[in-house]
């Protein structure tokens, strides 16, 4: 093996170890049914995350997430963050895109407790929507999606959450520094979600120190241009949040 091949095969093994798909399961005690989570992990130092945003849900831009992936330099997406009922299906909350913010901040509901967005010293950040209403200005931000209620917070499920509606969920996650996941589960409440996420050894070796919920239910859809899945919402939601590479695809 030449010298080229052996660097193509290190770049190769390198990328795979920065970011990929995985899927975990447990048994939820019925029929010996399982709870399953659809994780792609990456790396902030590696990749980058993308918004996609529809323009309205009654006349869209792309029409799903495999679509909206497909045009962009994305390996990786779900969608992003919740929506009025209004025609256009208005975000409830900050959306930024391609550096352009598209929807202001909002606060008020757990819908829109927090923040991930591009930018900060770790490359992207996910914070309380109050630590950024509290900034007389927001941070440059390349792409942002507000959502919420957060899962797991310094390590620890979020207490409160609630245990009585099943759905699909949507979630990112990070373990405080550059490792970053976003993800689908099966059926599930919000406080199961966040007790699976917050138990050690739940996600591999990665150990989630903050979880973000994002819109879940009808709206829950997963894409990996790795594993070649791509698991459609059951609605037209309004915008996407994408992986990318930092340099092409």
């Amino acid at each position: 093996m030449n010298i080229f091949r052996l660097l193509a095969l290190l770049l190769c093994v390198s990328s795979l170890v920065h970011a990929e798909h995985r899927v975990f399961t447990k048994k939820d005690g019925f029929l010996s049914m399982k709870d399953k989570l659809n994780v792609y992990f990456f790396r902030s130092d590696t990749h980058r995350l993308l918004v996609r945003d529809e323009g309205s849900v009654k006349t869209p831009r792309y029409g799903s997430l495999d679509k909206a992936m497909r045009r962009s330099p994305c390996v990786a997406g779900v969608n992003g963050g919740f929506f009025g009922a209004d025609a256009a299906g208005t975000p409830l909350g900050l959306v930024v895109q391609d550096g352009k913010r598209l929807f202001p901040l909002a606060s008020g509901s757990f819908a829109v407790s927090g923040v991930v967005y591009s930018g900060g010293k770790n490359g992207l950040e996910l914070v309380r929507s109050s630590v950024l209403k509290r900034m007389k200005s927001l941070p440059t931000m390349q792409a942002a999606i507000q959502g919420g209620p957060f899962l797991v917070e310094n390590g620890t499920a979020v207490k409160g959450l609630n245990a009585e509606k099943s759905t699909y969920r949507t979630f990112i996650a990070t373990d405080g520094g550059k490792r970053w996941c976003i993800g689908v589960s099966s059926s599930l409440t919000l406080k199961e979600l966040a007790a699976w996420l917050s138990i050690p050894g739940a996600l591999g070796d990665f150990k989630v120190k903050t979880a973000l919920n994002l819109d879940g239910g009808a709206s829950s859809a997963f894409w990996c241009h790795e594993s070649g899945i791509s698991y459609p919402s059951f609605k037209q939601v309004r915008n996407y949040l994408g992986v990318a590479p930092l340099s092409g695809r």
